[in-house]
């Protein structure tokens, strides 16, 4: 309010409303507009211009960021077609334009070459600022197409091009409407300006230009929101909203659920018989040797405990063995129908989408999605189950309440638990996959890791079992086979 009673103060000292318009007579003029047929239709006509513009050049810009992302060469390729088409001034293009196909479309494509570079820098950003530990779990867990793009890839990328956008919109909107005057289209805010200030209507064009700000306003208000709801977070509906007599009779559900599931404390130790055997792994980073001549027979349904010092290794054999890291020499046989297979399988020949071990992988670090609930970074990788039992199950490690919560609210000891039961609904049925759990009872007290350690004999299904620790208490609390690495 302050700033409007300086303008109407120095509108009064001036006393000339060619000079300047004071803002009550710039309402007046923009009132009578209000009330005339021909500004909407200029309105809207200007308004379809520069949006039409403004959405095919962030589509051709997005999917040319994409494109860049993906092939190195695309990129090489379109560099310095988007340094020429930042670095040249909206006039030259204007005119460009005017001469080669006249003054009707021309705000759609100056629009179009102002917002382009940024909705194809931003693109390409957002996609190379993913995660790699996130990469890296998707590949584990077998997370591709839509549901990777949409989970992995969706929150970082929407970032950038909030961020893109919020700039873009607004340059859009002055470049367009700049070109407008220029050309002089029939039915724009340009030409309105351009009459205005042929006729030295002052009052006039601070209405139209008021207007135009108000449009390039909202129409980003607008954007941002719809934006923000498909880049944002999913929300699922827990607790809120249901009847206390229903969620009664949901934990009386549950508790069925965890009785169907067992309670019976088994490890599952299967009849003697080759599953997988790791023969002379080696493995050196920078010239030093990590892993040397690392020799290992798994049976089918044990647990092996990894047992060692930190940084002897044991983290690198976990990522050897879920195909995450190449092996320097030596070979992984996996024994499919009850021999083991003769040729084996080298890491060095074998990429992760085609390596022959099916794990499921609990890393070091809990690589959850931070932003989305807790029930849905377990739900990411589930197969076989709904997720009613699931939450019927995890209760025992977690409490019901924090299922619906985003994984930033929690504890790191809650977090470490999420991504336990992540990796143990993975594939639940399946004796075939492998366990791999690095670390799990880290910063967990010594009750909640009795529970855990329960919670993870319960379903594990017959699967292997290999758990990294260097705490001799956590490796009793599992049981199996001790086998130590020597650093």
């Amino acid at each position: 309010m302050i700033w409007l009673l300086i303008w109407q103060m120095a509108a009064i000292f001036i006393h000339n409303d060619i000079l300047l318009a004071g803002p009550v007579e710039v309402g007046r003029t923009l009132v009578k507009l209000l009330f005339t047929a021909d500004f909407y239709r200029i309105c809207m006509a200007s308004l379809g211009r520069i949006l039409w513009g403004f959405c095919l050049a962030f589509v051709t810009g997005a999917l040319l960021g994409a494109l860049s992302c993906r092939f190195a060469l695309v990129g090489e390729i379109a560099q310095p077609v988007l340094a020429v088409m930042k670095s040249i001034p909206v006039a030259s293009f204007v005119v460009l334009l005017l001469i080669w196909q006249g003054a009707e479309n021309l705000s759609v494509w100056i629009s179009f070459f102002v917002v382009f570079p940024n909705a194809c820098i931003s693109t390409r950003n957002g996609l190379e600022a993913v995660d790699t530990k996130l990469k890296e779990m998707a590949d584990v867990f077998g997370i591709r197409g839509i549901k990777r793009a949409f989970y992995i890839y969706r929150p970082s990328l929407g970032m950038f091009l909030m961020a893109g956008m919020e700039v873009s919109i607004g340059m859009a909107f002055k470049s367009g409407v700049a070109a407008e005057v220029i050309g002089v289209p029939d039915f724009s805010i340009g030409e309105r300006i351009y009459v205005s200030k042929i006729y030295l209507d002052t009052p006039g064009l601070f209405a139209w230009t008021f207007t135009l700000i108000l449009l390039s306003f909202l129409t980003e208000k607008l954007i941002l929101k719809v934006m923000g709801l498909l880049t944002g977070p999913v929300k699922l509906h827990g607790n809120a909203g249901i009847p206390k007599d229903q969620m009664q009779e949901e934990k009386r559900e549950n508790s069925e659920i965890r009785e169907m599931t067992g309670r019976k404390e088994d490890t599952g130790q299967s009849p003697p018989g080759e599953f997988v055997r790791l023969s002379h792994i080696s493995k050196s980073f920078e010239g030093e040797k990590v892993l040397r001549d690392v020799n290992m027979e798994l049976q089918k349904g044990n647990c092996y405990l990894l047992m060692g010092p930190s940084g002897s290794g044991k983290t690198t054999l976990l990522r050897i063995l879920a195909g995450l890291e190449k092996a320097d020499g030596g070979q992984i046989q996996k024994n499919d129908s009850g021999e083991m297979a003769g040729h084996g399988h080298r890491h060095d020949k074998c990429p992760r989408h085609d390596y022959s071990l099916r794990t499921a992988y609990m890393f070091q670090e809990d690589r959850l999605l931070e932003k989305e609930l807790t029930i849905t970074n377990i739900m990411l990788t589930t197969k076989g189950v709904n997720r009613q039992q699931v939450e019927g199950a995890v209760t025992d490690i977690l409490p019901r309440s924090c299922l619906y919560m985003p994984v930033w609210a929690l504890s790191g000891g809650m977090k470490r638990r999420c991504a336990l039961a992540r990796t143990l609904f993975y594939e639940k049925e399946n004796e075939d996959v492998i366990c791999l759990l690095d670390e799990p009872f880290a910063g967990l007290d010594d009750e909640t890791k009795e529970r855990t350690a329960a919670f993870i004999k319960r379903h594990l299904k017959g699967r292997t079992l290999i758990v990294a620790t260097h705490d001799e208490k956590d490796a009793e609390l599992l049981g199996g086979s001790i086998w130590r690495i020597a650093e």
